[in-house]
């Protein structure tokens, strides 16, 4: 009967019985281990918690008699008063665990010397350690030493000898019901210990009769799948039963048939790879352990000018100069992977390739290993940079005129800053001297000449001066600091000292911005300058506010000068470009230009809206943090 059943029903009803044997022992080894934890806990609620206590109490009382005694030691209020507080908390710890104890199972004798030690404790705490309390708080020293003397030394031993006798035997009480218990948990592990052996035998027995009726069919099935795996997928397997290892059979037979499908899929896919890599732009190469080459793609060919069938067999050295072979980059590269299994591998490197002709040139390369397989293989990826290479001369080549010519720029700002102004200062002192001492020699007309003349020499001094301020914004730099620009505005207002009929207010609270100070200044200094150079109104009026908008602050300066034609709002930003004819009022056409070029370097912007004859504002955006790039700094302008 046994036999007809399918593999499941003899493995289920085996596995039943075992469980059902194993559950039993489980079942006596729970209740064995209950009763076991159940007496561990009697020893511990019965003997090592009462134990626990009256150790507790007896380390308490002597820690309040040697309170008493380093209090007379040193009789300092300070030590008095930590003392006895001391001794009456531990008095109060006493009283609280000996009623603990009191109230756990206590054997005749123990009951008996209990009562005994509630009596001496009693006497011992009223007329010994209370009264030595209330002296030493009282400062009397010689009282409390009296009362340690005459009451405290000769009642402590009593107390003592009897706590010390509750805590003998309370030890012995617990060794005694502890070998009791231990006793007990011997005989319940016996008990599993022979209950786990024949199981142990059951299951053994069990396991012979299973391999006899299961196994051996199973070897057949495995030496077929053997077969199957070798190779032989032509291989003639016959399904003779229907139960477990007759599906095993089928599944087998549909798992051959499968993999003739997929070898089929593999053939192709390889097919589409190869496809792949031939198409590739960069040079693909496989490599083994050995540096041995495998694979070789057309791109690399291009690049290398060897032919697949000729490099195939060869070791990747030949790639590479003479003076890298053994010792180059790309083998060190290989070789300390395989070494160390550095997390370098699959970065790209600079390498110098060698073609077939003999002449080098500049290659990246990175290895990355093909997972799967037993032997480890890799993937080189070349790629020739001689194009890019040659890109990056000619950016350096030009990086190094362009560095050149800002050289030659500075050295022209500095000729035009000393060179041309000495003889223009000589100019002006020479009209200044025509015009004074030969005042009485010209007509009107001739004044007039000679107004012009000094006027003109006065201007282009200026525009000197305003073309080496707006050369040096980005060139030379200060160190950005936090400068407060209401500070500034009333330094600028003060230096351009306004004429009466024109007034200046700050209609708001100036923020305070990290920058560099000389150029905030200048920014606000030809902002409102200018406001005040152009103002034809009988009495003007200039304002300066400040607001939030987002992460800058946004400044403007705002007057009822005679406005500004809105065709204009770009041209004044430019350089050298008025809007007034310079004879009649005096601009180098610097200024706005000096400060489009300050914001703007700081990541902001400026602008002007204006209504003719009703005034102008002019706007500017600061950061609210400085962006500016500190990277170069030179000298203060």
């Amino acid at each position: 009967m046994f036999k007809n059943l399918t593999i499941k029903s003899r493995l289920i009803f085996i596995l039943s019985f075992l469980l059902i044997f194993v559950l039993g022992i489980q079942v006596v080894g729970l209740f064995g281990m209950s009763s076991a934890i159940g007496g561990l806990k009697t020893v511990y609620h019965d003997r090592a918690i009462p134990l626990s206590q009256v150790t507790h109490i007896e380390s308490l009382l002597l820690h309040n008699r040697l309170a008493i005694t380093s209090a007379l030691v040193m009789p300092t209020p300070e030590i008095i008063e930590t003392k006895t507080a001391m001794v009456e908390k531990n008095i109060g710890t006493i009283t609280r665990t000996w009623e603990a104890y009191i109230a756990t199972n206590l054997t005749p004798m123990e009951s008996k010397l209990a009562n005994k030690f509630a009596l001496d404790h009693k006497k011992y705490v009223s007329e010994g350690i209370l009264p030595a309390v209330a002296a030493l708080r009282a400062n009397k020293i010689g009282e409390a030493n009296r009362i340690l003397v005459e009451k405290i030394r000769p009642l402590y031993p009593s107390v003592g000898e009897t706590i010390d006798a509750l805590v003998l035997l309370q030890i012995d009480e617990t060794k005694i019901k502890y070998t009791q218990e231990q006793k007990r948990y011997q005989t319940i592990r016996n008990i599993l210990v022979a209950s786990i052996v024949l199981a142990l035998v059951l299951a053994a027995l069990f396991s012979l009769v299973f391999i006899r009726a299961i196994f051996r069919p199973l070897e057949d099935v495995v030496s077929i799948a053997r077969s199957v795996a070798a190779g032989n997928l032509r291989q003639e397997i016959q399904v003779r039963s229907k139960d477990e290892i007759g599906q095993l059979m089928q599944a087998l037979k549909e798992m051959r048939d499968s993999l003739v499908d997929t070898i089929g899929q593999v053939r192709d896919s390889e097919a589409h790879t190869r496809a792949l890599l031939n198409n590739l732009i960069v040079g693909v190469t496989s490599v083994d352990e050995q540096g041995v080459i495998r694979t070789f793609n057309p791109a690399a060919e291009r690049i290398f000018g060897y032919p697949e069938s000729e490099i195939i067999g060869q070791n990747i050295e030949l790639l590479f100069p003479q003076q890298d072979q053994g010792q180059g980059r790309h083998i060190d590269y290989l070789e300390n992977y395989l070494k160390t299994g550095s997390k370098a591998l699959g970065v790209t490197t600079e390498v110098a390739g060698l073609r077939r002709n003999g002449a080098t040139f500049p290659l990246d390369i990175a290895v990355v290993e093909m997972q799967g397989g037993e032997r480890r293989m890799f993937v080189v990826i070349l790629r020739d940079i001689s194009e890019r290479k040659l890109v990056e001369e000619q950016k350096a080549s030009l990086m190094a005129d362009l560095e050149s010519a800002n050289e030659e720029l500075k050295s022209f700002a500095y000729v035009v800053s000393h060179d041309l102004k000495a003889p223009l200062r000589a100019i002006g002192a020479l009209a200044d001297w025509l015009s004074t001492d030969y005042v009485d020699k010209f007509d009107d007309e001739g004044r007039e000449h000679m107004r012009l003349l000094v006027s003109r020499v006065h201007r282009m001094g200026n525009l000197i001066d305003g073309i080496l301020q707006y050369s040096r914004v980005g060139r030379v730099r200060e160190t950005p600091v936090a400068v407060d620009v209401g500070e500034v505005v009333e330094d600028v207002i003060e230096l351009l000292a306004p004429p009466p009929n024109i007034n200046i207010t700050v209609e708001n609270h100036l923020p305070t911005v990290v920058i560099e100070p000389t150029r905030i200044q200048q920014i606000l200094q030809n902002l409102i300058s200018n406001a005040i150079k152009y103002m034809d109104k009988p009495r003007g009026e200039i304002r300066i506010t400040c607001i939030a908008e987002g992460e800058q602050w946004k400044f403007s300066v705002v007057d009822n000068g005679p406005g500004i034609e809105s065709r204009h709002f770009e041209r004044i930003f430019q350089l050298f470009q008025t809007l007034a004819p310079r004879d009649r009022i005096e601009s180098t056409g610097v200024g706005l230009a000096l400060v489009k070029k300050i914001v703007e370097m700081y990541g902001g912007s400026v602008w002007v809206e204006s209504t003719m004859g009703k005034g102008s504002t002019f706007f500017f955006t600061l950061p609210q943090t400085s962006s500016i790039d500190n990277s170069t700094k030179g000298t203060a302008a």
